[in-house]
């Protein structure tokens, strides 16, 4: 429920390194104004409005806008015109473009056909994926180093955990976007400081993604 997720939040430490994302199924439920609602608890924090937009990207970019998100994810399976709409909307209007490549071949073929790289870009594990154990985050070097000089941020997702976060950081992660270890934990306090006490200064970012 949106009360649950608001009482979440209000229970992750504030951090500079923490930023929130409003995930698909609660966009979905509640629609884009979810964003605003989320602000009464996190006025000051960086939002993501996570879309994961396939089609209008320019539109999907301005709704997010409008509620005050600082961020808007689209899926990589989208096409090149949408993406690039996406990315040139972002751009304009000042707030970050994500890309999530969930189900996406080939990432690194896809952020070459753009005429512009998005800010982030996340290799995402499915929930259902999970089960099979595998990662993709040998594509994150590769990433970097053929975008280095557009400082390009790889965000890792999917099953993230105290227990493999040694592992993404030294893949070369950017960004952890963690799930339901906090928003299942029932101590969500202590769930968030298990990764803050991991990310050190080396970290870019330790998202919360907030179903």
């Amino acid at each position: 429920t949106l009360q649950r997720t608001k009482k979440i939040i209000s229970l992750v430490p504030r951090s500079d390194r923490v930023i929130f994302e409003a995930g698909t199924p609660l966009i979905k439920k509640y629609g884009t104004g979810v964003i605003q609602e989320l602000r009464q608890v996190a006025r000051d924090v960086f939002i993501v409005a996570d879309l994961k937009t396939l089609d209008v990207g320019q539109v999907e970019v301005d709704l997010a806008f409008e509620e005050t998100a600082d961020a808007v994810v689209a899926s990589g399976l989208a096409s090149r015109e949408t993406l690039e709409r996406f990315i040139y909307e972002a751009r304009r209007l000042g707030i970050y473009a994500f890309i999530d490549m969930m189900d996406v071949a080939d990432p690194l073929k896809t952020l070459e056909s753009l005429k512009d790289s998005p800010d982030v870009v996340i290799l995402h594990r499915g929930i259902d994926e999970e089960r099979g154990g595998k990662t993709r985050w040998e594509l994150i070097k590769e990433i970097k180093t053929k975008y280095k000089d557009q400082r390009l941020l790889v965000a890792v997702a999917g099953g993230i955990e105290p227990s493999n976060t040694p592992a993404a950081l030294k893949a070369g992660a950017d960004i952890l976007i963690v799930g339901r270890y906090i928003t299942q934990s029932k101590d969500v306090e202590h769930a968030s400081k298990e990764f803050l006490t991991q990310i050190g200064v080396d970290m870019d970012l330790f998202r919360v993604h907030v179903e």
